[in-house]
């Protein structure tokens, strides 16, 4: 069956932080289907559009195959909102992708039955090839689809290797005036790490990465459109440490001397050292995020991080030194952590002038090591069921228990995490407004109290907002970098 025109669907999000960004994933899907000549549209639910203006889309643009996205977080609302789509447009077949899919695979349409086909791994190709219907469809890899009132999963598609033969997102038939002013880009593809929490598979394991050409291509091509500000997102940016330094080259030798460039994703410590730090801010990176996880050895090596918390400090302490702003994330009650461990992550987190910590409630995801462990040892107090779309929201709440830390010790340790996280917060904001008379008072008795957290982080305006004011600081601190430098 060959379809002639498809509509992209990004379902709502209760995501609490951060301004709102163009999915780049569904950009390259959109990229390779505008190459072939196929049409296509795009709703961002995300954005707060309702089902009745989806609805009115639908019946405007007669799309003949609607791709929805799907994260394991609410799958179930996702499930509803396809459900729907169904009901009202029996005629109009569904295809699903995304990390859910590709680890859960028959399950999924299992699951929900308006499902028509599923696509795992990355789609480019696999989409593509579905749209064009020059092959029959149980001869499509990487295709989940039904046969006869059967589920039938066709196998892998081999993993590109080639990443330049991907054309990067140019977004012509998104509304960008909804998002932030900051673009994400990837240079490369996949993580080798095997850490216990991690359910990133959609990517591979294997690392691929694009020509340094091709990469900086991209930046160029955003910055001759008027964007200046750019989030690196890759699995693992710093892995050759050679090709960073490329990287930072190139974009030197094209004059794009006026970046603001953060990487609060794909830093790992064990790869960082301070020439590399030091010759990233040269071309404008002002922000990098460490994933801590664990304030000790003990703990990391249970995560299977591959990397030291000796690694992680310095790495952590090079950065703060050197005054970039410095994001760490941490997981608070994974298994076989105690309070102590936890103590040693607060500690961590109070000793460095760090610009944001996160203490990341242990949510075992399904696909990952620390889910089969919780699993097969009946630790949970909440099914996944239940917490993948209920609790995603809920700090201080746990969903699993182990003898180190039961419930009620998980409890008061996540409340205490999340103490320490706004304590951090006031004192970037000092920081931040430290010339403003008064600022200080204001901020350390009236910032981030119940009532702002809900207003400000369930309201997307407000928090694009934010974003513009931690780009205008961010903006300040490259200007004085920059003349530093002269």
């Amino acid at each position: 069956m060959k379809y002639k025109k498809v509509l992209f669907v990004s379902p709502p999000s209760n995501s609490r932080y951060g301004g709102l960004r163009v999915p780049a994933g569904i950009g390259y899907l959109a990229q390779a289907l505008f190459n072939e000549e196929i049409d296509y549209g795009y709703v961002d639910m995300r954005i707060g559009y309702s089902y009745n203006y989806l609805s009115k889309v639908i019946k405007s643009l007669k799309p003949d195959l609607i791709g929805v996205s799907m994260i394991t977080l609410g799958y179930k609302h996702t499930y509803k909102l396809i459900d729907t789509i169904k009901k009202d447009f029996p005629d109009i077949d569904i295809v699903v992708g995304g990390h859910h899919v590709t680890i859960l695979k028959e399950e999924v349409l299992n699951e929900c039955s308006s499902i028509d086909i599923g696509v795992v791994h990355e789609g480019e190709e696999t989409l593509v090839e579905i749209c064009k219907g020059e092959k029959e469809i149980s001869n499509i890899k990487g295709v989940i689809h039904r046969v006869n009132g059967n589920i039938v999963f066709n196998g892998y598609r081999e993993l590109q290797n080639n990443l330049d033969s991907y054309s990067f997102p140019r977004y012509y038939k998104f509304d960008l005036s909804h998002y932030s002013k900051q673009i994400p880009i990837s240079s490369s593809r996949g993580c080798v790490q095997l850490c216990t929490f991690c359910p990133n598979k959609l990517l591979g394991r294997k690392f691929r990465k694009r020509s340094v050409n091709n990469f900086v291509d991209e930046i160029e091509y955003w910055r001759k459109h008027g964007y200046k500000q750019f989030a690196i997102d890759d699995d693992n940016f710093t892995l050759l440490k050679e090709r960073v330094f490329e990287i930072c080259e190139e974009i030197e030798n094209r004059g794009l001397n006026d970046l603001l460039i953060r990487c609060s994703n794909g830093i790992r410590a064990d790869r960082v050292d301070r020439e590399m730090l030091k010759r990233m801010m040269d071309i404008g990176v002002r922000e990098v995020g460490f994933g801590v996880d664990g304030g000790n050895n003990k703990v990391l090596k249970d995560l299977k991080k591959g990397e030291t918390f000796e690694q992680i400090e310095f790495a952590v302490k090079t950065a703060c030194e050197l005054g970039l702003d410095v994001k760490a994330f941490i997981i608070v009650g994974t298994p076989k952590e105690t309070v102590d461990d936890i103590y040693d992550c607060i500690k961590f987190a109070r000793k460095y002038p760090i610009a944001r910590v996160n203490f990341n409630n242990a949510i075992p995801y399904p696909g990952t090591e620390m889910f089969d462990y919780v699993k097969d040892n009946n630790l949970f107090i909440v099914q996944p069921e239940v917490y993948l779309n209920e609790a995603t929201e809920e700090k201080n709440y746990p969903v699993f228990e182990t003898p180190e830390l039961p419930a009620k010790v998980r409890r008061k340790m996540l409340k205490l995490c999340h103490e320490v996280e706004i304590e951090v917060m006031k004192n970037t904001a000092i920081r931040m407004f430290k010339k403003i008379p008064f600022s200080r008072f204001l901020i350390k008795h009236f910032f981030y109290v119940d009532f702002f957290e809900k207003l400000f982080f369930k309201n997307l305006f407000l928090r694009n907002i934010f974003e513009k004011i931690r780009y205008n600081n961010l903006l300040k601190k490259n200007s004085t970098y920059i003349l530093k430098q002269n």
